[in-house]
């Protein structure tokens, strides 16, 4: 082929408990990376869309470009290059994992050129990309994006195998993401989790991870949702830098939703529910509680896209 595009979904990760090492795909929106074969080697990027002028053209800095750049270096292709188109599909800085799609997607579409078909070669490749987004090594968001899915993150050091795991999605599980009209810059967010813990911390935190997972592979949704609210270490430093966000996560619960975070850094929530709830009701409570704090807010129910980044059909493609 000498163009493909490539769709990656949204993702939220941490779940409270999980920071850094879960993460999940989410039904709906997400970002598509065209990308064709040049003469001129190297990546370059030809066009975002979608971003506001925002996002660096400088393949250097660009998710979706170094997610390219490192699977052309892995496959050792020489004397060829790839250009890059970007559609934005995701708002950014919204704890919706808008870096991790551009990079799963770039990651995808420069593998599918180059004919490496097997997502989990191009996990090394995805995570550089996300990388490139704020400096740390996090694959929650791009391993899920990229496979689909519920997925538990045991690494993220590019230098040590990764192998991210695939967890049972309990089929009457439903996401409610709240989104705000706000921005929270994943680096910020960053900032102020704290750096020691003491062991009773370390090992509460633990705890509560194991409980969600186990939760999670046997279906108790009401038990997974306790555990969203188990955090004692990373939502308790960045929720004050969400305006309105404690009280939102308290009307989510009051509203019925199992249990309720933020979405990754944030400044989303997601609440964990299951099909039978009055779920759209439960979102329109917090888009309320928003909206009461000054902050205009909508509200998405999802369910978990179990495909992960994969090709647009042709129909769609341009060429």
């Amino acid at each position: 082929m000498n163009a493909v595009s490539v769709f990656a979904p949204a993702s939220v990760a941490n779940f409270g408990v999980g920071f850094d090492v879960l993460g999940a795909a989410l039904d709906g929106p997400g970002d598509v990376v065209t990308a064709r074969f040049s003469s001129t080697r190297g990546v370059r990027v030809l066009e975002i869309t979608g971003d506001g002028g925002r996002l660096p053209r400088d393949s250097r800095r660009n998710t979706a470009a170094v997610a390219a750049a490192a699977v052309l270096a892995e496959c050792g292709v020489r004397g060829r290059g790839i250009e890059l188109s970007l559609a934005k599909g995701l708002p950014l800085s919204s704890g919706l994992g808008s870096s991790a799609a551009s990079a799963a997607a770039g990651a995808l579409a420069a593998g599918l050129l180059l004919g490496a078909t097997d997502r989990r070669d191009l996990l090394r490749a995805a995570l550089m990309g996300e990388h490139a987004a704020d400096g740390s090594w996090h694959g929650d968001n791009v391993f899920s994006s990229l496979l689909g899915g519920f997925v538990l993150v045991p690494s993220s050091d590019p230098a040590a195998p990764l192998a991210p795991v695939s967890l049972r999605v309990p089929p009457r599980l439903r996401l409610i993401l709240v989104h705000p009209a706000l921005e929270l810059l994943t680096r910020r967010a960053r900032a102020v989790v704290p750096k020691k813990i003491s062991m009773a911390a370390h090992t509460a935190h633990a705890g509560a991870l194991a409980r969600l997972v186990l939760a999670l592979s046997s279906g108790d949704l009401a038990g997974a949702g306790a555990c969203l609210v188990a955090d004692r270490l990373v939502d308790p430093s960045r929720l004050p830098l969400v305006p309105g966000g404690r009280a939102v996560l308290d009307a989510l619960l009051r509203a019925g939703a199992h249990g309720a975070c933020l979405a990754g850094a944030g400044p989303a929530l997601v609440a964990l529910t299951e099909e039978s709830a009055d779920v759209v009701g439960i979102g329109r409570v917090a888009v309320a509680a928003w909206k009461k704090a000054g902050v205009t807010a909508g509200a998405r129910v999802h369910r978990i896209d179990r495909r992960g980044a994969r090709l647009v059909p042709r129909a769609r493609t341009r060429e």
